[in-house]
């Protein structure tokens, strides 16, 4: 759909209302007439397109909704330009839920992050919150790549969970990683990162403070 979003915001309908017969967008589409009037109220109906009928003609105008997300696609396009083989997250630092230490300390986790990595993770996750919406989209996108495979494994006591670990680069100065694990109670707007140093520390971070990871796209 984001093409035809596209074309529409060509035609000016970006900022204004303007007439559109079905005739005249099947042309523009690219689409049969009763294609192109099915697409409009698709796009209608989802929220994309605000449309009305003025004496047997119909006028159209994009939303916010539209713009918006034609906007962040150009975004996404600027991104994939300026930052081949790696996508930048930006967050805010903020407090987790203190499982970080326990996890990171597990022998069987520690010496998987080591082969992958190359470095043995210090005992804790710096949490960062993603508040810009293209971020947060950048962060939905990496939990579905591959990414390296964590695995799981059982004590006496419990199981422990698998995830997948990114390589990755906090403030374009130290070696980290990014885990995804895969019982997470994080939603897409969280990202947790791990490093051979204590981030907090190095940086004199503290809550609510930025910070910039580039996650690199290598498996």
């Amino acid at each position: 759909m984001l093409s035809y979003l596209i074309d529409l915001l060509k035609l000016g309908a970006g900022d204004k209302i303007i007439r559109a017969p079905t005739t005249y967008l099947s042309v523009i589409f690219n689409v049969s007439q009763q294609t192109a009037s099915r697409i409009i109220s698709e796009l209608a109906e989802e929220g994309y397109v605000y449309k009305e009928v003025r004496n047997g003609s119909l006028w159209i105008r994009l939303t916010d909704k539209a713009i918006s997300e034609i906007n962040e696609y150009i975004r996404y396009i600027r991104d994939a330009y300026e930052h081949p083989g790696y996508i930048l997250l930006e967050g805010y630092v903020e407090k987790g839920l203190g499982e970080g230490a326990y996890y990171m300390s597990k022998r069987r986790y520690q010496i998987q992050f080591y082969k992958i990595l190359g470095f043995y993770p210090y005992p804790g996750t710096l949490n960062l919150r993603l508040k810009d919406y293209h971020y947060i989209l950048q962060n939905r996108l990496l939990r579905r790549l591959p990414g390296y495979r964590i695995q799981g494994f059982k004590t006496r006591e419990r199981v422990f969970g698998g995830a997948k670990v990114f390589k990755a680069v906090v403030e374009d100065k130290y070696e980290a990683g990014v885990v995804y694990a895969d019982r997470s109670v994080y939603g897409f707007d969280i990202v947790e990162v791990i490093s051979p140093y204590y981030l907090r520390g190095v940086l004199n971070l503290k809550d609510g403070d930025r910070v910039r990871v580039k996650v690199l796209l290598e498996f």
